[in-house]
């Protein structure tokens, strides 16, 4: 269904700030002046942030902690990135530091809808998760609001009605 690649090596003394961001097994953790791949990106962690999936929407550089597809087959990129956050990822592995080999990931038996259908899916998800995103920030302001109100009125005690 896809091909999966482990990320490069990018040492720190090595990177140069740049537009493109650096794409761990935790998300952007930095930015450097050269993309090692274009987008659409799906980013799997291998090691650190286990199994976590992370969708790019720019040329990027995989580091070497995560894993990246290829090669999406003729598939939906980013009904890919949904389907690879549904697989349990248990981190099992005869080292230290666990991990995930990409060959195990490969071997998994995978139900995959037409093509079509991954982009009904993918298009509904995605409505979902900026649903997510747009509740999130009204969250923060709202938690900012009450932070501030409480300053007012406990710290400052400027409260309505109160001269």
């Amino acid at each position: 269904m896809l091909t999966l690649q482990r990320g490069f090596d990018l040492p720190g003394r090595d990177r140069l700030d740049g537009p493109f961001p650096i794409v761990s097994s935790s998300g952007v953790t930095g930015w450097h002046s050269v993309a090692k791949a274009d987008p659409p990106g799906v980013v799997i962690g291998r090691y650190g942030s286990l199994g976590s999936v992370h969708w790019v929407t720019e040329p990027y550089w995989p580091l070497n902690t995560a894993l990246w597809v290829k090669d999406f087959k003729g598939n939906d990129p980013r009904f890919v990135s949904y389907l690879l956050k549904t697989i349990t990822v248990d981190g099992s592995t005869a080292s230290a530091v666990p991990g995930v080999n990409r060959n195990h990931l490969h071997r998994l038996p995978v139900a995959v809808p037409s093509v079509k259908s991954q982009e009904v899916i993918a298009r509904v998800l995605a409505a979902f998760d900026e649903l997510i995103e747009i509740n999130e920030r009204r969250i923060e302001l709202l938690e900012d609001l009450a932070r501030s109100l409480y300053r007012e009125w406990f710290v400052r005690f400027r409260f309505p009605g109160h001269e």
